[in-house]
């Protein structure tokens, strides 16, 4: 008797439209389980499932991770939810699924421009925990695999209208494998697919003028771009990106800012960049980022002056020529690490100076009298 009970008023025994409901507040795991308990429960929460776990796509560009894709790119259900691929190569770069002759070439690149093409919602790309070459001396620049630029090319060549794109190639390459791979000029990339983004993302080696002036015009074709993070692996000397990127009406819609591992040979370039953004920037993140002597606290003070709408402004261990600028002065407004982005606080390579006070953060209506606080306080060790 109560075994019938039980079936006429089960879980199961509710409307599709309110199970669907139910599962958006369980976690992950709950998920699967729940899904596991009967083939009515299973069915109504496919669509749920599928927004969970078929958002993002990763793949490493092998044959198996490509069929992958493309089942998930040939199911109706499954399709419509990806919304991100995630591309991460082998530490050491090799080929993968390449082949030397130029037909299975052509056959792999047209493999991607078919799964890309039906991911219809697809406008999300993450390029990360790859290796690059360093570049020899006159070289033009930073290369990536073949494999990698391949796949590049077909979304540049499929006109995917990108919303975000982020790229990460901070790990170098030995020579031993530099020698035996075929190589991808990352500035061949095209410039046009990006003209669509809405968030940028760079975590790249210093780079050379040849990639500098790149990523500047990708920036600049970016018109409606809301974030911008730019993280170098050193002090990349960068007030030629800066002079490009300072025209008016280069960056309309820029509301979010986050340079990394920066150097300038003055303020004047950082500060001529900012003002050329003044009327859209509400959020700056600068972490070790060099200015000379006294710049920082220039800095400060123009962004304190009352010409910017900002709600919020995070240093964290910024530099005036060879020293960290010291907030210890104003200790109620340090800086959580934790709060920011790993690769932020990641400390500069055989650096074992243990720094403190040199974090910085604030929110909130009375932020252009914060900043004429600190610049007043803050000082050099």
């Amino acid at each position: 008797m109560r075994t019938n009970i039980a079936r006429k008023s089960g879980l199961h025994t509710l409307p599709v439209e309110l199970v669907a409901e139910i599962v958006k507040f369980t976690e992950s795991l709950d998920l699967c389980a729940l899904r596991l308990t009967c083939r009515a429960i299973y069915q109504s929460s496919l669509r749920q499932f599928a927004h969970t776990f078929v958002h993002t796509l990763r793949t490493d560009l092998s044959p198996n991770s490509l069929a992958r894709v493309e089942e998930a790119a040939n199911d109706e259900m499954f399709c419509p939810c990806v919304r991100k691929l995630e591309i991460v190569r082998d530490s050491k770069g090799y080929l993968g699924p390449l082949s030397p002759d130029a037909t299975s070439k052509t056959i792999y690149i047209q493999a991607w421009c078919d799964v890309i093409k039906r991911l219809s919602n697809c406008r999300s790309f993450e390029l990360h925990n790859l290796s690059y070459t360093t570049p020899y001396a006159y070289s033009h620049g930073i290369t990536l695999d073949e494999a990698t630029g391949l796949v590049l090319k077909a979304i540049a060549n499929e006109q995917i209208p990108m919303e975000y794109f982020s790229i990460s190639i901070v790990k170098s390459r030995t020579r031993v494998f530099q020698d035996k791979l075929t190589l991808f000029d990352i500035a061949t990339f095209g410039i046009p697919a990006f003209s669509h983004l809405k968030e940028l993302c760079f975590a790249i080696p210093d780079a050379e003028t040849k990639t500098i002036h790149w990523m500047a015009k990708m920036i600049q074709c970016a018109k409606s771009l809301r974030k911008l993070t730019i993280i170098f692996n050193w002090k990349c000397e960068s007030t030629f990106l800066l002079s490009q990127l300072s025209s008016a009406g280069c960056l309309p819609e820029l509301q979010e800012l986050t340079f990394s591992r920066m150097s300038f040979e003055s303020s004047a370039a950082l500060g001529i960049f900012l003002y050329s953004i003044q009327d859209s920037i509400r959020h700056v993140t600068f972490s070790f980022v060099q200015l000379e002597l006294g710049g920082w606290r220039s800095i400060l003070r123009e962004l304190g002056g009352g010409s910017y709408q900002l709600d919020s402004v995070i240093l964290h261990s910024v530099l005036e020529a060879n020293g960290f600028l010291n907030f210890r002065k104003i200790p109620e407004y340090s800086l959580a690490e934790i709060s920011l982005d790993k690769r932020l606080y990641r400390p500069f390579q055989f650096c074992f100076v243990k720094t403190e006070h040199t974090g910085f953060s604030y929110s909130g209506p009375a932020l252009p009298k914060v900043l004429q606080r600190v610049a007043a306080l803050a000082e050099l060790p």
